[in-house]
């Protein structure tokens, strides 16, 4: 009884559902810390745990092990990129770009923003970025800056040596990219999380949703509409694009890059009429145009908190999966191992789901954008067009398909799609 109550607490105060990684891994993570406060009753541990704010830190610690590395996923900081220079600088020449990393665990995504930002040639002063996470001790390491090789997994030599000087501990980032975040101490679920800062431009939140029960994924999507202007730009990890469809986010149509506009109802940026049938039909905003907007201060006080919250974009969970795993619990941990960058083995379990599940929608979907995310397209369009064949109506796997085919110039098949797509939002 005294675990279901510390999963429910988990989840009332960070919303981690605890069916997203299995019991069998939050228990394993309360025998080890009751090991090491030697407390030998479950009991026990759980009024220590409610009474010490220390012990709830070092709980949810265990929980989250960080998980990131450098341009992770570098499509959508090549499209971040892009976007800058063709569509919100010209708006705002003169603007401070507002940007938000959440969660941002140990710093690699945050710097890696504030590097392809430099790269791209906008000056340190037009460039605002906060960093928020729940865990202080991936804060602490983030605003350390200083990194070992791991976290420079795939193409990325040449900002190691651009922007890093070699140190015994590791390798150190460099001053300038250091005074570009500001990192914070904050908790998606708490209603005062960022009160009365400006809303942002771009928000990077990847890979926390998948942790998620719905009423939270709900939640939390209303939460990043609200962070965003209008015509904002939302980053999301890969598996979790669907999760998008009825909301107020666009998709950008542009692949691997996992990123969404907020929709607007008029003015600049994207708008109502342009999303399929109108995603927002009763959003009310301020259409004031973006290069009307004033300089934002940078020097924002950090919000009070006193609940924190699941980094997600740059962690995994810590768990220990059973072998004894039931079906569904293997698609859960495709899932996992999707996020975490492991796609051979993410395409194993799927492929061996659907051995035993061959009606499965949502796996061929997870399938179709794990193989997308290894450039294996043909495979990835053939896994998206089973989900369709069976459910025809499936907004999801017809938006992947229709993404897949405009990357590869099958712009014909792609508008059909999107036809497809409009008609079911008409509905």
């Amino acid at each position: 009884m005294a675990q279901f109550v510390i999963e429910a607490l988990i989840k009332s105060k960070i919303g981690l559902d605890a069916n997203s990684i299995g019991a069998d891994a939050i228990a394993s993570v309360i025998s080890q810390r009751m090991v090491d406060c030697g407390i030998a009753d479950i009991a026990n541990y759980l009024g220590k745990l409610q009474a010490s704010s220390e012990e709830w830190e070092a709980l949810i610690d265990s929980v989250i092990v960080p998980e990131t590395w450098f341009f992770r996923e570098p499509e959508s900081l090549t499209f971040l990129k892009h976007y800058v220079l063709s569509e919100w600088l010209p708006r705002n020449p003169q603007g401070v770009l507002r940007v938000l990393s959440l969660p941002c665990s140990t710093g690699e995504e945050p710097y890696s923003i504030a590097i392809a930002l430099l790269e791209a040639g906008l000056n340190p002063t037009n460039i605002h970025i906060d960093a928020v996470d729940i865990s202080k001790k991936c804060l602490l390491k983030a605003q350390r800056a200083i990194y070992h090789q791991y976290s420079f997994r795939g193409n990325t030599q040449l900002f190691q040596q651009r922007y890093f000087q070699p140190t015994e501990p590791g390798y150190h980032l460099c001053k300038q990219v250091r005074s570009m975040v500001n990192f914070l101490h904050g908790n998606l679920l708490d209603s005062n999380l960022l009160l009365g800062t400006a809303p942002y431009d771009i928000v990077f939140c990847r890979n926390l949703l998948i942790y998620f029960d719905r009423p939270t994924k709900i939640h939390t999507i209303k939460v990043l509409e609200k962070l965003l202007f209008p015509g904002g730009l939302l980053f999301v990890g890969h598996a979790e694009t669907g999760l998008l469809l009825n909301s107020c986010f666009v998709s950008v149509r542009q692949p691997l890059a996992f990123a969404y506009h907020k929709a607007v109802a008029s003015g600049v940026g994207i708008k109502e009429s342009d999303t399929w049938g109108g995603l927002c039909g009763k959003t009310t905003v301020n259409n004031r145009p973006l290069s009307d907007r004033k300089p934002y201060l940078t020097n924002i006080s950090p919000p009070r908190h006193s609940k924190p919250h699941i980094p997600g974009e740059t962690t995994k969970i810590n768990t220990k999966i059973s072998t004894q795993n039931i079906p569904d619990n293997l698609l859960e941990t495709a899932k996992i191992l999707a996020d975490r960058g492991c796609l051979d083995e993410a395409i194993q379990l799927c492929n061996s789901y659907l051995g035993q599940n061959r009606g499965s929608i949502e796996a061929y979907v997870l399938l179709g954008q794990v193989q997308q995310a290894m450039a294996q397209n043909e495979q990835a369009a053939q896994s998206f067009e089973k989900a369709i064949y069976l459910q025809p109506t499936h907004e999801e796997a017809l938006t992947h398909l229709a993404l897949l085919r405009e990357h590869q110039g099958n712009i014909g098949s792609a508008n059909l799609l999107w036809q497809r797509i409009h008609r079911l939002k008409k509905k």
